[in-house]
């Protein structure tokens, strides 16, 4: 009896490992298809952060490119505005000389 026993008792112990095992197999099978999941999350958003970051590199591309195009007009309409005030200036210097030219006369 005590031999029959402790084969049930050994069959049963087995038959608990098995169970633990294979519980531990589902676990593991489950955390690595978790991982091939997130894996594949990653590598898609990886592409779309890649896509994003050449969008905005040529953004700022184009936007540099309008800056210095910005800078030149604002330089030309300096240059135009400065020879508007001296264009002025010469006209109301005139315009004082022609009065003054005009009271003597």
């Amino acid at each position: 009896m005590a031999m029959l026993s402790s084969f049930s008792l050994c069959q049963m112990m087995t038959e608990i490992a098995k169970a633990q095992a294979d519980s531990v197999v589902s676990s593991v099978e489950s955390m690595l298809a978790d991982a091939a999941r997130i894996q594949s999350q990653c590598k898609e958003r990886s592409a779309e952060l890649a896509a994003a970051a050449a969008e905005l590199h040529e953004e700022t591309q184009s936007l540099r490119e309008q800056c210095e195009a910005t800078q030149l007009d604002m330089a030309r309409l300096r240059r135009t505005l400065d020879e508007l005030l001296d264009t002025k200036h010469t006209y109301e210097a005139r315009e004082r000389q022609t009065r003054k030219l005009s009271k003597q006369l």
